[in-house]
């Protein structure tokens, strides 16, 4: 076997050196090239699991605790419609129930209440040709002589029954019930007012606006209309009445009212209210209207009568009970 000699082994070894250290060189970058890279990505992101894709700059999300609760969103209101015997929910107004139009003019009834006091200014309202309806007040002076007339005219004649207020400083006048009444007290005074108006078909409220509000006293209440054969007009005294649901419960005739025509007494604001009644009607197929004795009402509806019959069929609030 031929012998190597010391210096060419010296020169082999020499030439393979450089090799050697470039690729140890490169190793060593590799490595810290990797071990900046996740001192990068630890200090940067932490807790980032690997190997998902970091968000860029632009379109960062935001970041949201855990365990962080949803706020419940609100339930829209009126987002179910009425069930058949179900008022929708009184919350803005005495909202009327949807009804599709009826073929033809609408049906419009007007109600004038508080009727006995005013000698004068009743008999001008029964004077006008206008099938109104009247609601008398039980006890008042020209109650019988203006009851009788409206009788001969054939107008709906209704007991306007003074009920218990919120307002206790408020006097709903002699006859009224009140929700502390037990049952046979109630009954023994729906009979007296009743007795002093003995054509009454039908009840609504004067005043009333606790009473309607508690449904115990209108449960009594109803029943005593329903004995009679009566309906109720729910007046509306109260954005909180129950009236009109519970007679609707209890198989009573009943409507509610839809305008207060006369609550600002200018004849041109009373006209105001009819046109607004007009179209209500119109929308719904019917609407009832509540006016009173007030001179002001009389000068509005002799004025504007003739609308009225052109553009509704007037009828008395009997016609628009279910």
């Amino acid at each position: 076997m031929p012998k190597v000699s010391p210096k060419k082994s010296a020169r082999k070894s020499a030439k393979k050196k450089p090799g050697r250290r470039l690729g140890l060189f490169c190793l060593f970058l590799f490595v810290a090239a990797t071990l900046a890279a996740g001192f990068y990505f630890m200090v940067l992101y932490p807790g980032k699991p690997p190997g998902l894709p970091l968000p860029t700059l632009s379109g960062q999300a935001k970041k949201k605790p855990l365990h962080q609760e949803v706020e419940p969103q609100p339930t829209p209101l009126y987002e179910e419609p009425a069930l058949p015997h179900q008022a929708p929910p009184v919350a803005t107004h005495s909202k009327k129930p949807e009804k599709k139009p009826l073929p033809g003019r609408p049906l419009v009834a007007i109600v004038i209440d508080d009727m006995g006091y005013r000698q004068n200014t009743g008999k001008a309202l029964l004077a006008l040709d206008l099938p109104l309806s009247f609601a008398f007040l039980p006890f008042t002076p020209f109650s019988e002589e203006l009851q009788q007339e409206a009788q001969a005219r054939g107008r709906d004649i209704l007991l306007h029954l003074p009920l218990e207020p919120m307002n206790p400083k408020a006097n709903p006048g002699p006859g009224a019930l009140s929700t502390a009444m037990d049952p046979e007290a109630m009954k023994a005074r729906f009979h007296e007012d009743l007795q002093a108006v003995p054509k009454a078909i039908g009840v609504n409220n004067h005043m009333g606006s606790r009473f309607t509000a508690n449904s115990v006293a209108m449960r009594t209440l109803l029943a005593l209309v329903r004995t009679r054969g009566l309906f109720f007009l729910d007046s509306m005294t109260a954005a909180n009445s129950v009236a009109y649901d519970l007679a609707i419960a209890m198989g009573v005739k009943t409507e509610h009212r839809t305008v207060f025509l006369d609550n600002d007494q200018n004849p041109d604001k009373i006209m105001a209210q009819i046109d607004l009644l007009i179209r209500l009607a119109g929308e719904h197929g019917q609407a009832v209207g509540i006016g009173h004795p007030y001179p002001a009402t009389v000068e509005a509806l002799r004025r504007y009568q003739s609308q009225l019959r052109t553009r509704t069929e007037m009828v008395g609030v009997s016609r628009l009970v279910h």
